[in-house]
Parts: C-alpha cells; sequence; structure tokens
C-alpha cells in the first residue's frame, strides 16, 4: 500500500523533493533524504554564486532566432479536447514527451493517468488509459486500461509506446493499441536482476527509453538505478542503490546516484541519465563507465544556472529532470528549476547552451523567441526531425514547441539571385568568439553587403554583425535550405531558408556560320538560349525558313545547332525555343540571309558549235547573270578541253557582277600544226592521187596503136576520177591537200571562292572543230 508524503502542491514548489515528479497524491521518501535534509541552502547559494560567474565565455545569438508557441493545453488544468486541436485541450501535469517516426508527438499527461497523442495536423487523442487512477486492463484495449501517474513515455521504430508507470512502479507497452506489462510487480523495491522483467521491482519508475535494438531503459528513480531490459530479462546497468554522488570514471554499476529521473540513449549505445539531486547529466558509455557530461558541484549543491558557451562539465544545472538526444547526437536537458532547456553540442568535448526558457518562471512569451519565453518547472524535451523541440511544461499544463528560425524569400526566377536578407551574429557573452564555418544548403548562397568579414569571423563580447543571404534557385517550384553558423565553442545555430522558383525567361539568338553563302553551300544554323540569370535550358529548337519548318533540334549546353543547304535569294530564318519546366521559350529575331547564285548563257547570234583551219581563231560570247542578289564576288573564267596547243584568251579574265549581268568573251587560238600531216587514205595521200588521175591517159597512150576502143579508155577515166574523188571531201576530209579534223567539247567554267574556301562553279560546253 502506497504512503502519501505529501500533496502535489507541495511538490510544485519544493527545491528538494524526494519525489521528483511532484505529479502525485503519493510518493516514498527514499532512505537517504535525512542526509539531504540536514543541508544546508545558504551552502547551495553559496555555490551557485560561484558557478555563475567563475569565467568569462562568450555566447553566439542569431536573429532571427527560434520561436516558441503553444502546442498543446490551454493553461487549465483538466482533461478534455480529445477528437480536436490539441491547443484547445486541457491538460494536467504533462510530464513526459517523445516523437515517432512519422512526427506524431506522444506525451505523458501525467495526473489525467493517461498517455496523449497530438498528430501532425494538431488534433489530440488518448492512446492509453482511460483518466482513472489505478492498475489495470492489461492485455486489452490500451485506452481501457487504468494507468497511475505515468511520468515517462518513449516510441520505438515499429510504433510501440512504452510507459513508465510511476506510481504502479511498472513499465507498460502498448503493441498495436494492446497494453502489457513488460517489467514490475506493482509491489515497490528492488529485486529482479537477472530474471524475468515482469517478475522485478521497481520504484517509482519516472522515465523509459529505448535504442534501436529494442532495449528499453528504465530510470528507477528511488532504487537510484538505471535498468535494462533486453529480450524480457532486466538488469542495472548504473548506479549501486546508493543515494549521493560518486563514481566517475569507473564502472557505472559502482556509481551512486540521486533520484535518476530522465533517461536517453543515442544511436552509438551511450546512455543519458539525468541525475536530478546530483544536479548533472551522467552518462553510461556502452562498455559500462560512468561520468558526467553536464554538470558540476559537490554533494551538498542545490543547483544554479551558468556555464553556457562553455565546456558542460563546467556548467551549472538545477534539478535536471529530462534528457534526450536527437538524430544528429546533440543532447537537450530540461533544466526544470532554471526554467531553461540547454543543448550540448559536440558531446563532452563540446559546448553547452541554452534554447528556451529565459529563467524566469511563469507562462509568458509565446510566438516570441524562445530563449525570452516564461517556463514553469519544464520536465521533458524531445527533438523532432525538423530541429524543433517539444517541452512539457508541466506546471503551466501546456506541451510548447520551438520552431527553427526561418527566412522566407520572395519568388524568384531559376537561375536569378533573390533580394537579399541579412542575419545577425551577435556575442552576447563576456569573451570573444569565432565563428568559423557558415554552411548552407539548398538553394541560397551568401552574398556582399553585410558587415560581417569572410570566415573565420571573430565577435568580441558585446559586438555584432550581420550576413547576407539570397535565394538563387537551381529548379522550378518550392525550394528549401538551411544555413548553420558554428565554431569551436560555439553552439552551432540553424536557420531554415525557403523560397519560391518561377521559369525564368529567355533569350534566343540565331546565327550563321556563313554570312553570305553560296547556294547549295552547307550552312550551320545556330540557336543560342540565354536565360535571364544563372543555369543552363534543355528542350527544342525549331528552325524556320519564313514558315517553312526546316528542321528540329536538341538544346545541349544552351544552344541548338543544324547544318543545311538554302536556296538562291534572301532568306528570313528564325529559331523558337519551346522552353522547359526552368525556363521560358521565346523566339529569336530574324537571320536575313542572302544567298547568292550566278548563271552563264551564250550572247546572242553567237554559234556554240564553230569550225575552224589549223591556226585560225574561234570567239565565243557569254553572259552571266546574279541570282537571288547582288553577287559581289570576283568570278573567275577559265576553260578546259581545249586543243592541244591552243591559246585561250578571256575578256575580262574576271567578272565582279554586283547587281547587274555582264558579259565576257571566249577566243580560242588554234595550233597551225593541230590536224596529223601523215597520209591516211587506202591509196597512200596526194602521190598516189596524182598517179590515179594520170593513168587514163597512159593507158591510151600506150593503147592507141593497138585499137583500144573509145569505151574502153572512158572507163579508165572514170574510174581516175573515182579514186581523186575518194580524196576530195568525202568523210571527214575536205580539199584536195586536206588535212584531218578533229572535234572538242570545250567547257568554259566560272568560279567563285567565298568564306571559308567555299566554291561555287558553273559551266557552259561549247564545241569546236578543227580542220
Amino acid at each position: 500500500m502506497k504512503n502519501s508524503l505529501t500533496d502535489s502542491s507541495a511538490f510544485a514548489n519544493s527545491t528538494d523533493s524526494h519525489c521528483p515528479d511532484a505529479v502525485g497524491t503519493r510518493c516514498m521518501a527514499p532512505h537517504g533524504a535525512a542526509r539531504r535534509m540536514g543541508l544546508t541552502f545558504i551552502v547551495g547559494a553559496s555555490l551557485l554564486a560561484m558557478a555563475s560567474h567563475t569565467q568569462a565565455q562568450g555566447i553566439l545569438t542569431v536573429t532571427p532566432s527560434s520561436t516558441l508557441t503553444t502546442l498543446a493545453g490551454t493553461g487549465a488544468t483538466g482533461y478534455s479536447g480529445d477528437g480536436g486541436a490539441a491547443s484547445a485541450a486541457t491538460l494536467a501535469a504533462p510530464s513526459a514527451v517523445a516523437y515517432d517516426a512519422a512526427g506524431n508527438l506522444f506525451f505523458a499527461d501525467a495526473q489525467n493517468h493517461v498517455v496523449r497523442e497530438i498528430s501532425r495536423s494538431g488534433q489530440i487523442s488518448t492512446v492509453a488509459g482511460n483518466g482513472l487512477e489505478g492498475y489495470g486492463g492489461d492485455n486489452a484495449a490500451a485506452t481501457a486500461a487504468t494507468l497511475d501517474t505515468p511520468t515517462g513515455v518513449a516510441v520505438d521504430a515499429s510504433g510501440n509506446i512504452y510507459i513508465a508507470d510511476s506510481h504502479n512502479h511498472r513499465i507498460r507497452k502498448v503493441s498495436g493499441g494492446t497494453i502489457s506489462t513488460i517489467a514490475g510487480t506493482g509491489t515497490p523495491g528492488f529485486a529482479g536482476d537477472g530474471g524475468a522483467a515482469t517478475a522485478a521491482q521497481l520504484w517509482l519508475p519516472s522515465a523509459v527509453a529505448v535504442d534501436a535494438s529494442g532495449n528499453v531503459y528504465v530510470a528507477d528513480t528511488n532504487n537510484q538505478r538505471i535498468r535494462k531490459i533486453s529480450g524480457s530479462t532486466i538488469t542495472t546497468i548504473a548506479g549501486d542503490g546508493e543515494e549521493l554522488f560518486a563514481g566517475d570514471g569507473a564502472a557505472a554499476t559502482a556509481a551512486v546516484l540521486d533520484s535518476p529521473v530522465g533517461v536517453a540513449v543515442d544511436a552509438a549505445g551511450n546512455v543519458y541519465i539525468a541525475d536530478r539531486h546530483n544536479q548533472r547529466i551522467r552518462m553510461v558509455t556502452p562498455g559500462g563507465t560512468i561520468s558526467t557530461l553536464a554538470g558540476s558541484g559537490g554533494a551538498s549543491f542545490s543547483g544554479a544556472y551558468g556555464g553556457d558557451g562553455a565546456s558542460p562539465a563546467l556548467a551549472s544545472l538545477s534539478r535536471p529532470s529530462g534528457v534526450s538526444v536527437d538524430a544528429g547526437g546533440k543532447i537537450y536537458i530540461a533544466d526544470t528549476g532554471n526554467q531553461r532547456i540547454r543543448i550540448i553540442a559536440g558531446g563532452a568535448g563540446g559546448t553547452i547552451g541554452s534554447v528556451a526558457g529565459s529563467n524566469q518562471q511563469g507562462f509568458a512569451g509565446d510566438a516570441g523567441a524562445a530563449t525570452n519565453a516564461t517556463l514553469n518547472m519544464p520536465r521533458a524535451v524531445a527533438a523532432n526531425g525538423s530541429g524543433g523541440l517539444a517541452i512539457a511544461d508541466k506546471l503551466n499544463q501546456r506541451i510548447r514547441t520551438t520552431t527553427l528560425p526561418s527566412l522566407s524569400f520572395a519568388n524568384s526566377g531559376v537561375g536569378i539571385l533573390s533580394t537579399p536578407q541579412s542575419v545577425t551574429l551577435a556575442n552576447t557573452g563576456s569573451a570573444p568568439i569565432t565563428v568559423s564555418s557558415i554552411v548552407l544548403s539548398g538553394a541560397f548562397t551568401t552574398t556582399t553587403g553585410g558587415s560581417c568579414t569572410a570566415t573565420p569571423i571573430t565577435l568580441a563580447a558585446g559586438a555584432n554583425c550581420t550576413e547576407s543571404i539570397a535565394f538563387l534557385p537551381t529548379a522550378f517550384g518550392p525550394a528549401s535550405g538551411s544555413v548553420v553558423l558554428s565554431g569551436s565553442g560555439v553552439i552551432p545555430q540553424t536557420i531554415l531558408l525557403g523560397g519560391t522558383a518561377l521559369q525564368s525567361t529567355t533569350t534566343v539568338t540565331l546565327s550563321s556560320n556563313v554570312a553570305a553563302p553560296f547556294v547549295n553551300q552547307p550552312v550551320v544554323l545556330t540557336a543560342a538560349i540565354q536565360p535571364a540569370g544563372v543555369g543552363t535550358p534543355t528542350g527544342t529548337v525549331l528552325f524556320y525558313e519564313g514558315t517553312t519548318l526546316l528542321n528540329t533540334a536538341t538544346v545541349n549546353s544552351g544552344s541548338a545547332s543544324f547544318t543545311t543547304t538554302l536556296p538562291a535569294g534572301p532568306q528570313t530564318l528564325t529559331a523558337v525555343y519551346g522552353g522547359d519546366t526552368n525556363f521560358t521559350g521565346n523566339t529569336s529575331p530574324a537571320l536575313s540571309e542572302l544567298v547568292t547564285d550566278f548563271s552563264f548563257a551564250p550572247g546572242s547570234s553567237v554559234l556554240l558549235n564553230q569550225t575552224v583551219q589549223p591556226g585560225q581563231t574561234a570567239s565565243y560570247a557569254f553572259n552571266v547573270q546574279p541570282i537571288g542578289g547582288a553577287f559581289t564576288l570576283p568570278i573567275t573564267l577559265t576553260a578546259t578541253g581545249v586543243p592541244a596547243g591552243a591559246t585561250v584568251t578571256f575578256t575580262p579574265q574576271t567578272i565582279t557582277l554586283g547587281a547587274s549581268p555582264a558579259s565576257f568573251t571566249v577566243a580560242i587560238k588554234t595550233s597551225a600544226t593541230t590536224a596529223s600531216l601523215a597520209p591516211h587514205s587506202l591509196f597512200g595521200g596526194g602521190v598516189v592521187a596524182l598517179s590515179l588521175m594520170l593513168l587514163p591517159f597512159s593507158f591510151w597512150k600506150r593503147h592507141r596503136l593497138r585499137g583500144l576502143r573509145p569505151l574502153t579508155l572512158c572507163l579508165a577515166v572514170l574510174f581516175s576520177l573515182a579514186a581523186i574523188g575518194g580524196l576530195s571531201g568525202c568523210g571527214s576530209n575536205s580539199g584536195f591537200f586536206a588535212q584531218p579534223s578533229q572535234t572538242y567539247t570545250i567547257n568554259i567554267v566560272g568560279t567563285a571562292t567565298g568564306a571559308g574556301g567555299a566554291t561555287l562553279q558553273h559551266s557552259i560546253p561549247v564545241t569546236l572543230t578543227v580542220q
């Protein structure tokens, strides 16, 4: 049967209560209470003053700073509001907080004897306990069970809820909505180590934690121990049952604790203990060694506030009641008597600071800076995945939350630097500090314009400077990031950054690699897409000549190209960029491209087929016409296929047209020995022909005396004439002494050379026959 020691109001105002939760109507005083009762508060007060002024310390204060608001509770004590907004509910001595993996918050509503949940959307509900004080309901619906002053809560990765059912001296578990007891018989005392946890005795367990492997850690407060449940077996991992302070640097099981009321475990297996009446946070390594992480003072020290900006081991705490650790290894302390939430960054070699509370007791400061707010006996603290904290502000009957400071930037186009905003770095301590690192994540950057120097930034006590930060979006849509300011001996300060990126405009420029190409000359058209800011557009470009689509090309590294040939004449070319997710489309200004050509035509009344005797000259006349516009390049004239030994003369040799036609002549003078002089007829040439011509007369003279008839003579004459006829104009020969004629096809060629060595040629064939 439980014995009543004091009422809840006495607990609320006690400075040294051994009922550490101050929430019930019954409590058992541990056997060491008499020792502590004999201590004088004069000693404690002297130590407080000494601890607060032992050394100068620098403290980095950043503006904008974290803000604090009320998440749940109206400030009135009661049990109401389930199913509605948590801010409209009433609570009674909220004493523990824990987040699940989804960001839902669970808290022990101690004097309502329930565990409640606040969803991410802000709705409150009860997940364990029926609001009645007692013990019952195991292996049934958790909401139908009875609890007695639950003061601790933890949630594992699977969503199972663990409850320190304090005045039932048990650890309860809710899994799938069903509650069960996993440790404690309900009879206060110490027993059962090495055996089944359900057969063990606990004494006023005040807090519970769970690691990634499912091991459960219990702050067995009035047993002055930390117990561990692995599977179903319970053991002691810290504390020997005595109540005082001793044992640092040795085995934790041989150490002495004094009212451990908070417990936490990090990813490495280190266990943290809120050793309340020793004014310390103690740490037990996985190897089992205990040490003091934060807090100082002798066994009689009643607590104080001091040490921010310095080593946590040199700091002063006052009745720390809760401890937690976030995913990044930062440790948070509910420094209850100091009405503050403290932070330790960097572990034992790091720095301690304050993140909420002003050392004043009461209620004030919602929607303002967290460090200016007023708390009333904060009992527990837990970090969420966004860097905010949930605080069981016990005697304010509220759950309060801190939110990291943020800067919201106006909408800005992709790649366009926004208007900068300032962050103020101030040293509110009494010694210089150095900010050696400013790390930004997301699409944000520091800019010129602030008064801070480049890192490292050294600030004397009382000094401040400004850092300028801007939004430089890299992709369309909402963007988030942060800036973290840190340095040796400085609590890292995080500011969340946000903005929304819009599509940026683009400018499209079309160019050609040839200013005035020839007809059919390959031309490379390139569209360059230039965004209004920085970035690289993607997508496609359509190339047009007038309204005719020439080609579609893919944008690569901010430009698109393709190779084509263009018809003669003035061409109007445009490039149309279609845009992409980050950049708007646009059309280039028109590019005018004059594509030039020329033509050959024979002059009027000039024969293209001419016949000359060897040594004579054949003349041809031609007209040259520009096509598509003025042809400004010189046209050089040449001829191919001329007879051997012939000479060719162009008048003029080179023509520059411009916009008007021109003419030229070609004179081809043949060589006197162009035709062959060798006999080539069947009868041996001219000598044979002459002989044949005289043959009838010789024949007649020889035979006249023989009485040759006139008919015979006539036939001989005809035969001779026929032989001569074969030499005088038949086939390709003409003239009595004619040489053989030859016909030549001669090409008259005009060649123009343009940019890059490109050439344009046209030709006309003519025929020359040399007799």
